[in-house]
């Protein structure tokens, strides 16, 4: 647990480590970054995704991607109109207390009240993304550390990091050589990069959803662990989420092999 002081009056302690995170917490924190990882809530974000949009239209295929990206751009404006901040709430539902009173309503409508309560206490902007920053590191080294075959961290940027890597040497062999299969692979590490920025699908009524899916998937472990003699496994904390979720794993594979 971590103690923010807002100023000489207020403090408030925020969740920092899966030890401690109520899985049902982790759930809406995980929601909320999604959306504004997916999505962003200014006109810069609208903007990144109309660019993203621009550069799918000159990939033969890539339609559906190009809907999404302009639907995402969409949904970040309507959120910058209305100032509804999806990085605010996924730092709100990880405030465990303020002044050392609990707190225990994370609707969208509690955490709402709870900024607005926070605001006057002085949180300011830079907290949010300081401590965000913070969760997002010790969250990810915690799972990799206790999980490490289901939580590989560096995946994703090693792959880009290959990717690049492989364009640009295949850019400086077209340059001195006018190879045009050096070309080639440069247009295919483009496709590949742009295939890792894949839109995230936040259309309400889409089965694809990103949020129904992490919440049915979060539903489906529940049902998974209650059915294996786990009570209550939405109360848990994320270490004991995940440990039982892996200990029901490595028994099934038992039963099978």
């Amino acid at each position: 647990m971590r103690t923010l002081d807002l100023n000489s009056q207020h403090q408030l302690q925020y969740y920092q480590s899966i030890l401690e995170l109520p899985v049902a917490r982790h759930l809406e924190y995980q929601c909320y970054a999604a959306l504004q990882n997916g999505v962003g809530s200014t006109e810069e974000d609208a903007q990144r995704h109309e660019q993203l949009a621009a550069r799918f239209d000159t990939r033969p295929g890539k339609e559906q991607q190009q809907f999404l990206s302009l639907s995402n751009a969409h949904y970040a404006r309507h959120f910058a109109e209305v100032s509804y901040s999806p990085e605010r709430l996924a730092f709100a539902v990880l405030v465990a207390s303020i002044d050392g009173v609990p707190t225990m309503d994370i609707s969208e409508e509690g955490l709402q009240r709870l900024l607005n309560q926070l605001t006057v206490c002085g949180l300011t902007p830079e907290h949010i993304t300081q401590a965000l920053a913070s969760v997002q590191e010790a969250f990810g080294d915690e799972l990799a550390v206790h999980f490490p075959a289901r939580f590989d961290t560096d995946a994703d940027e090693v792959t880009r990091a290959s990717h690049l890597k492989r364009r640009v040497l295949a850019l400086c062999d077209y340059l001195l050589s006018a190879d045009p299969t050096a070309l080639q692979t440069v247009e295919q590490m483009d496709n590949a990069l742009l295939d890792m920025l894949e839109p995230a699908v936040f259309e309400t009524g889409d089965p694809q959803n990103t949020l129904v899916l992490r919440r049915r998937a979060f539903g489906q472990l529940c049902s998974v662990l209650a059915e294996n003699g786990v009570a209550a496994p939405e109360q848990l904390t994320l270490f004991q989420f995940q440990a039982r979720v892996e200990h029901v794993m490595e028994k099934r594979k038992r039963e099978v092999g």
